[in-house]
């Protein structure tokens, strides 16, 4: 709906009274057309849309344009677990929790994962407000992992089927708050085309969001090579 000059030199216009479909299997799940105060198409569906097999496709259409679309699966949900080592890391040279998560590999399918951890709060013992998430700023030795700046890491098996181990230190020292708090380890399976425009993505931010800077090439798998669809399934779990 919107390129806001990323392959021009000018600032392109926000396309107005486009028609916005989800379908699966050819079938309609949603359909919006009202843009935003932001001048996006937005429509909330919560955390999930249910757990939905077969083909799900996203369709952007407008009278006075080509209909594009894409096609997605929904990739397998992520099978790890997670254990706490308490003070047992450094963060930037303060005493911090490691969290080490292991993934168990599910044979022929490519994974990538985007991982994110927050901070809570268990209980009102703390005088904490126990509604509350606080991202956690991780940081981790493993090479292969690809640090977003909209917040987590990008983990993937790059096409060999294995398991995948990966420690962070925390920055929070459950010791300070006296076992009051618990880590929210949350893991998005990525499918493929997701996880290359989160690459793309991040390379054009790397680039300061000069599109002509090598090597941003913005990932797309839009008819017409218009934008990107991509789908992930979520799991959390709570440790500490």
């Amino acid at each position: 709906s919107e390129t806001r000059g990323l392959f021009d030199t000018t600032k392109t216009g926000i396309l107005k009274e486009a028609e916005l479909t989800l379908l699966k299997d050819e079938v309609p799940l949603h359909e919006w057309n009202t843009l935003s105060i932001y001048d996006t198409y937005d429509k909330e569906l919560g955390d999930r849309i249910g757990i939905l097999d077969g083909e799900i496709t996203f369709e952007v259409s407008h009278p006075n344009y080509e209909t594009v679309h894409a096609v997605q699966r929904f990739p397998q949900k992520a099978d790890f677990t997670a254990e706490v080592n308490y003070g047992t890391a450094t963060w930037f040279n303060e005493t911090s929790d490691e969290l080490t998560l292991e993934f168990n590999d599910i044979p022929s399918e490519n994974q990538h994962y985007l991982i994110s951890i927050d901070l809570h709060y268990r209980n009102g013992l703390s005088g904490q407000d126990t509604s509350e998430y606080y991202p956690l700023w991780l940081e981790t030795n493993n090479q292969r992992a690809q640090p977003i700046n909209e917040g987590g890491f990008l983990l993937s098996e790059e096409g060999v089927d294995r398991n995948l181990k990966i420690r962070f230190a925390t920055g929070v020292n459950s010791f300070d708050y006296l076992f009051l708090v618990e880590y929210r380890i949350t893991v998005k399976t990525l499918s493929d085309e997701m996880y290359k425009f989160y690459q793309s993505y991040q390379a054009l931010d790397n680039a300061q969001g000069n599109p002509f800077a090598e090597p941003v090439i913005l990932y797309s798998n839009m008819s017409n090579d218009v934008g990107c669809f991509g789908v992930s399934t979520t799991v959390r779990k709570w440790e500490g």
